[in-house]
């Protein structure tokens, strides 16, 4: 039996990372709330058409094409994961759309998308953050998560 363990860091990201962490976020965002569009619209979202989405709309915008596909494509993993759970847990309503204003950033990002040298968390996209280290990894992590908590931080 496998066992998941989490830690949680903080990081103290600069001008120029957090606002590259809020540009993909929202990069992100856009994604979710298109995935979101297509299941209102009856065209039954699965992971694979989405993927293809998300191909088809990287080649025709630039805007989404300077961002990091790593955590694009988590997203988008992310909602398939939800839609599924709405329909297999009871109680569990269907993904809804992602309010700037109303929800708070949060990114993934994957074993490929990211690295930890030298006291630094540096992600797909030249992203580059110090870690507060309050303690040392037990092993190397597979993914890492990014958000910001209700106070900022």
């Amino acid at each position: 039996m496998d066992e998941t363990v989490r830690y949680t860091y903080r990081l103290r990201p600069g001008a120029t990372a957090r606002a590259a962490l809020l540009t993909e976020w929202g990069r992100c965002r856009w994604l979710w709330n298109e995935a979101v569009h297509q299941q209102k619209s009856r065209r039954k979202p699965t992971f694979c058409t989405l993927s293809k989405m998300l191909t088809d709309a990287r080649a025709r915008s630039s805007w989404l094409r300077d961002g990091t596909q790593v955590a694009q494509q988590q997203t988008l993993r992310t909602y398939s994961l939800a839609l599924q759970h709405s329909y297999k847990i009871k109680g569990r309503g269907r993904p809804t759309v992602k309010r700037r204003k109303c929800t708070l950033p949060s990114l993934e990002y994957t074993l490929r998308g990211f690295t930890i040298r030298e006291r630094r968390l540096r992600l797909a996209g030249g992203i580059t953050i110090p870690v507060l280290w309050s303690r040392d990894l037990p092993s190397t992590p597979t993914s890492v998560r990014i958000y910001q908590d209700s106070l900022g931080h």
